[in-house]
Parts: structure tokens; sequence; C-alpha cells
């Protein structure tokens, strides 16, 4: 039954099989012909069709850009640095403007320059005699480029004394009176300014500048050191004041070089200089103060013509006179005074006892005030013809007694007991006269040895052991 029932099935389907193939067999063969036709045609006449999305196809197209790594911001830097670029392809290039950068310009090699310019002399290209020589980066900053003009304390000094001469120096008259046969200036003994390298040596006239502006000092300032170290604390001195404190110095350094090397006298030209003078037993403090006369009381001018606070009558050996004119430093006599009831006071001078004795004599009529006068006779003359106020000519002890002197020199071998002060010409604001007295009182005459104060404060000494004066003033104080 099985096998009768599997048999027709399959006949029945081989039967609709085969209807179905005749009824769309013509059909299926028009299809076939209808679209190998219209494939034809589709070749000779390409139609236009729709664009296709990469997206929808899931297939990246060559033209098309990849994904970027850059944020937003960045991709706005990148293109802009792009377009700047081509800008500056297109745009011509004028170097002629263009100002160099100073960090490119630090960076140059200095040797270059030397070589090149070396290289134009050998040349034959002969620059002028003035031109100076530019060692540095020509191609740097206007404040690269400036030259350092300023010199060394001695050369500075040297060009103020020159411009000073050339303004304050009076025309000498050609024709002196006929009965004048010398000349005060040989009586007389002072300190030249500072022209080429100081030498204490000269003993002549100087010059006397009738400008300068006096400092007032304040109350814890020191004698002398405080306006020293002012003048140097500038490049240039402010003042007359501090150009005459730096003068002075310069002077001074050279002076305690030749202090140092300095050969003592011997004992027997001591004997024949010395002068007893019987110490007072009055006096609040035993001490004695020597004070030098020409530049530290008073003035000399060198010229007759010129106005001075006193004339006095000077009679030389010859028989001659002549009016010397004087300018008294301001607090000098007061300083006599008020000293000379407290301590000891001389006037030790290497100038001539003909003019010297009639300053005095002005200084203190009545004879009262000073316990001794001391003159150029009393000096000690050195090997290179330097007049040398040796104290031990006065028999006194060593750490009892002090020297106020403009010339260092003058020192010699006690530079411990010397003070300086700077040099009186004209100035009638002049107050170092006061400041001095101040300091003997406070520091100087109550001290048990005045050498240990002297030498602490002003440590003229030290000088010898720095190359210059600058330096010395700034390590030394």
């Amino acid at each position: 039954m099985q096998k009768t029932n599997i048999k027709s099935v399959t006949a029945r389907n081989e039967q609709a099989k085969a209807k179905l193939t005749k009824e769309q067999f013509l059909t299926l063969a028009k299809m076939c012909q209808s679209t190998s036709t219209q494939q034809l045609l589709n070749k000779k006449q390409p139609t236009q069709q729709k664009p296709v999305l990469a997206s929808q196809l899931n297939i990246t197209p060559r033209n098309n850009t990849p994904k970027s790594c850059r944020t937003a911001q960045e991709m706005k830097y990148f293109l802009y640095q792009k377009n700047l670029v081509k800008d500056s392809i297109n745009k011509p290039q004028n170097h002629s403007q263009l100002l160099p950068k100073t960090k490119n310009s630090l960076h140059r090699n200095f040797s270059q320059l030397e070589k090149s310019s070396n290289s134009q002399q050998n040349n034959g290209q002969s620059t002028a005699p003035n031109t100076v020589k530019k060692k540095y980066n020509l191609l740097s900053t206007d404040s690269a480029n400036k030259l350092d003009y300023r010199f060394s304390s001695v050369q500075f000094a040297q060009q103020i004394a020159q411009q000073l001469k050339k303004k304050f120096e009076p025309q000498q008259p050609q024709q002196k009176k006929e009965n004048l046969h010398v000349s005060l200036d040989d009586f007389v003994t002072q300190i030249n300014r500072p022209q080429s390298i100081i030498s204490p040596f000269k003993q002549t006239k100087s010059l006397s500048p009738s400008t300068r502006v006096n400092i007032v000092p304040s109350k814890k300032s020191l004698y002398y050191v405080s306006s020293l170290v002012e003048s140097f604390r500038h490049i240039l001195p402010q003042n007359q004041e501090q150009q005459l404190f730096r003068d002075h110095a310069v002077q001074t350094f050279n002076c305690v070089s030749f202090c140092v090397k300095l050969q003592e006298a011997t004992q027997s030209i001591l004997e024949q200089k010395r002068m007893d003078i019987p110490m007072k037993s009055h006096y609040k403090f035993k001490k004695t103060v020597v004070f030098d006369l020409d530049e530290t009381l008073i003035h000399c001018n060198e010229n007759q013509n010129l106005k001075a606070d006193v004339y006095l009558p000077i009679t030389f050996p010859s028989g001659d006179t002549a009016q010397a004119g004087i300018n008294i430093r301001p607090y000098a006599k007061w300083i006599l005074q008020e000293l000379s009831q407290l301590c000891e006071v001389i006037v030790f001078t290497a100038s001539h006892q003909c003019y010297a004795s009639q300053v005095i004599k002005y200084l203190d009529p009545n004879s009262t005030l000073l316990s001794g006068q001391l003159f150029r006779d009393r000096c000690v003359l050195s090997q290179d013809g330097v007049h040398i106020k040796d104290l031990r000519v006065l028999n006194r002890d060593p750490k009892d007694i002090v020297l106020v002197d403009n010339a260092a020199y003058s020192f010699g071998v006690h530079l411990e007991n010397g003070i300086p002060i700077i040099p009186f010409y004209d100035n009638k604001d002049d107050k170092e006269l006061k400041m001095l007295y101040d300091f003997l009182v406070d520091q100087v005459l109550p001290a048990p040895d005045c050498r240990i104060v002297l030498q602490s404060v002003f440590r003229l000494r030290e000088y010898y052991n720095y190359g210059e004066p600058k330096q010395a003033i700034e390590k030394l104080y």
C-alpha cells in the first residue's frame, strides 16, 4: 500500500511540473529577450544615476580626506600657520628694512668680526686714526654697543685738574715790579693740584677754585672718612667738594707709598733739628696737636691781584717787601682758641720763617694760643728733597702727639700719628676744622694712645696693600 501511494505522488508532481513549464515557457523567453535588449540600450545611452553615499556602501572614496587626530582649536592654528607660510612665500622679502633680533645677535662670534676687520686692513682699506676699533657685536642693540668711557681715578683727576687750570688760572703779569727781586713762591709751601701722577715732591703754588659746594654731614658721620666714601660712591663727583676729596685721596694714596719706603733720619740729624718746648701743666689732656699752616689753616694766593681776606707785608731776607694775600680758613682762629684750653697746640710748617711768622702773628696776635712755632729749618730733608715733619724733634711721647696736615707725605715715618684734611683755598663754607674739633675732643684726646684711634679710623698705612685709591677706599672703609 505504501509503494503505490509513493508512486502516485511522484507522478502527480512530475505532471504539475510539466504543466508549468509549458505554460510559462513563452513568458519566460519573452522576459529574457527584453532584459538583453535593455542592457544593450543601457550601454549605448548611459543614463544619469543617482549618487550612492559612501556611508551606505561602507566604502571609503579615495578623494575623501582622512579623519584628523587634531582638535578643532588645533586645526584652526594649523590652518592659520599654513596661510602665513603661503603669504611669506608670495610676498617679496626686503632684508634692508628688517631689524636684527637681539637674541640672535647676542650669539654672534666676536672672533669672526675681528678676523673680518683684520682682513680689511690687510687688503689696503685704511681707516682714520681717530676711529675706535669696535670689538663688540655690530648687530647688537644700542645699549650693548655703548663704550665704557670711565677712566681710573688718576686719569679722572688729571682731566679735572686740566679743566680747572684752564678755567681758574689767572694770567700772570709779564712785567714784575722792579723793587721785587724775589718771589713769594720761594718762601711758601703749597701743593699743586694733580695733573699727571701726583708727586709728593712738588711744593709749589696750587690753584684756588672759587666755587665749591659744601656737604653738611649728618650727626653720625665720621670726620674725613664719611665724605671720602661718599665722593667715591658715584661714578662721577656730584659737586666740587667731592672732586676735592677724590683728588686728595689720590694724592694721599701716592704719599703713603712714599712714606712706607722712606728712610728714617739719623739720630745726629734729629739732634740738630730738635726743639725743646716745655709742656704746661694746666691742660686737661696731656696731648699735643700739631697743625700745618698752608692749605690747612690758611691759603696764600699766588696772584697778588686776587681778592683775599687779609694782606700781610712780607719782608724777605734780601730786604725786599711784598703784600701777601691770605685767605683764612673758616674756624681757624676758633679751633686754636678752643684747643689751647684743652691741650698743647703747635704750628709746624715747611714754609720759611720770614713769611710764616707774619701769618702766625695774625692768627695768634697775643702769642697766647700756640705753645710753639716750627718752620722749614726744623724739617728733615729726605734724599728726594722733600721736607718731612719728623715729630721726634718735639721730644714728645709718640702716643701723645698728632699732626694735622693736608699733605700726607709730611707724616713721614709717623703715618699712625697723621690726621689728613682736604686742602683749603677760598671756600667760605668750609667746615672741616669744626668737624676736626669734634673728632679730636670726642675720640683722640681722651684716648690713652692716639695712634690706635687714628689707625683704626684712617688706616693710612694699609693703602700700600692696594693698587689704586678707589679699591683701597672700598675695601678699607
